[in-house]
């Protein structure tokens, strides 16, 4: 077996820097629709998830984050009771399965959020450094996908495009 050298090894632990510090600095950008709407980055990010997959099962969002199961009941209660998703009821054959969507609240939440960094971001960007975003983007979610893999979650596929 190849032993990488430390600074290869160090690449890693260079990568999760930058990415926690993506995620804080995506907090922060969120934080006026946060509080507006009383809601955690973790509730958001569970929005988010809905919008783009929506009729996700809690089940399958369990492979996407690192939640809980116990964890990702309490926010979807917490969601629901808050109108902002609402959980139907379908049966699959025989399996009776409890799909997820977005009510009007939960979807207007998701847009003014990308709105907001979008404002904040993207939107002051020349169009060579929105190309680099955007190449700089696609390798980040190589690495966690691959990283995912290794962790037993999945990365969305609304990511992967």
């Amino acid at each position: 077996m190849r032993w990488l050298k430390l600074e290869e090894k160090e690449i890693i632990v260079d990568i999760l820097t930058v990415a926690n510090a993506i995620s804080r600095a995506g907090k922060e950008l969120l934080n006026d629709v946060l509080e507006k709407y009383n809601i955690s980055f973790v509730e958001y990010y569970m929005l988010r998830h809905l919008e783009k997959n929506p009729g996700e099962t809690q089940y399958n969002l369990l492979k996407y984050t690192m939640l809980t199961k116990s964890r990702a009941n309490q926010i979807v209660s917490k969601l629901e009771k808050m109108g902002y998703l609402e959980k139907k009821t379908e049966m699959v054959g025989s399996l009776l399965k409890k799909p997820l969507y977005l009510t009007e609240s939960g979807k207007k939440i998701v847009v003014e959020g990308v709105d907001d960094i979008y404002e904040n971001t993207i939107k002051n960007l020349s169009e060579e450094e929105k190309f680099k975003y955007e190449l700089y983007r696609s390798k980040m979610v190589e690495i966690l996908m691959n990283m995912r893999l290794t962790l037993g979650t999945m990365t969305p596929e609304y990511l992967k495009k």
